[in-house]
């Protein structure tokens, strides 16, 4: 077996081919020389192949998967081609995205390895700053999720959640039926939850709710309201018992504070009266036992990411993980299964 087939087999590569390898820095890299398989010469758009115009003076580099404590780049000049559909483009690259200064391996890793554990140790295990790091995950998932849009949703649940210290909130929408992430906003309240129906679902989406599920906050019982017109809304029971066992409480309380006179028991009442303004809300519950469950236990979930990292200075790299790991859209999944390596 010739080195250059060894060194294909070690690293499973798949789609190209290794003609000429160098050692640079003292050992510490391997500089693979590459091309596509069969030539290449595919658009990026269509994947036909087109007629070879020229081939790029300078050689682009895609930093890899490190292996046995050495970073390890690919090396190609690609080459522009006419393809009779779109023009003159560059070739398609079967190892990495376009633009993009990764290959699909190394993104792939990233991802798998941030969904987790915390980003300083999957920064050590891919030998690059953290900084690097959190800057390759935002392009990867915003370069996923920039043309994705909302698909088949009916049941909806919303819910806040605080993200750093200093009372910073993000409002985050749930797709009940499919139990994830839908969309992230910076902030709370009607201003926040306005923009996700205004700007991320059409008039016929908004449409096709047929139930919603939140807190007793009003601000997401009249957006919903305004937006949804048609969708049953279904106040979430647990915040409901959540209240009872609050005035149950104030009451042991009173009766502490005042054991020697007769209450009358008003935290009692302002519930019942709670229970009275929200009933129409309350009982479709017994019909399609709609519950802002799948929510909380998501919520635990995004927790777990944010304790893990100790809070977040921005929503965007808070939003990052959450999409990541329970988000509609299987990011990883996203790269091409023959480099969907470990």
């Amino acid at each position: 077996m010739s080195i250059l087939k060894f060194i294909q087999k070690l690293l499973k590569i798949k789609g190209y081919h290794v003609i000429d390898f160098t050692f640079n820095n003292w050992c510490k890299e391997l500089w693979l020389e590459v091309k596509p398989h069969k030539n290449g010469a595919r658009c990026p758009k269509c994947n036909r192949r087109g007629k070879i115009i020229r081939i790029f003076d300078k050689p682009r580099v895609w930093w890899d998967v490190p292996v046995c404590g050495k970073d390890v780049f690919l090396v190609y000049r690609p080459r522009e081609i006419n393809c009779r559909r779109h023009g003159r483009v560059q070739e398609n690259i079967p190892w990495a995205a376009q633009h993009a200064r990764v290959t699909y391996r190394f993104e792939f890793l990233l991802l798998s390895y941030c969904a987790v554990m915390t980003q300083k140790a999957a920064s050590k295990l891919l030998k690059i700053s953290t900084s690097t790091l959190s800057d390759m995950l935002h392009r990867t998932i915003t370069m996923v999720r920039k043309d994705h849009r909302i698909k088949g949703l009916t049941h909806i649940g919303i819910d806040e959640i605080s993200y750093c210290k200093g009372r910073k909130y993000a409002t985050i929408v749930y797709d009940l039926k499919r139990s994830c992430v839908l969309w992230v906003g910076l902030g709370k309240g009607r201003e926040t939850i306005d923009r996700f129906f205004a700007e991320e679902l059409s008039a016929f989406q908004r449409r096709q709710i047929v139930a919603a599920s939140c807190d007793m906050g009003q601000a997401y019982i009249r957006a919903i309201e305004h937006w949804c017109p048609k969708a049953t809304l279904v106040l979430d029971r647990f915040h409901v018992v959540k209240a009872l066992k609050a005035a149950v409480d104030e009451v042991r309380k009173e009766q502490w504070r005042e054991a020697d006179k007769e209450s009358r028991l008003d935290p009692i009442k302002k519930f019942v009266e709670t229970v009275r303004t929200h009933r129409h809300r309350l009982l479709p519950f017994v019909e399609n036992r709609l519950t802002n469950a799948i929510a909380e236990g998501l919520n635990r979930i995004i927790k777990i990411v944010k304790n893990r990292a100790s809070g977040f200075r921005t929503l965007d790299a808070f939003s990052d993980m959450i999409f990541l790991t329970v988000g509609d859209v299987d990011i990883p999944g996203q790269i091409p299964a023959r480099f969907r390596t470990l």
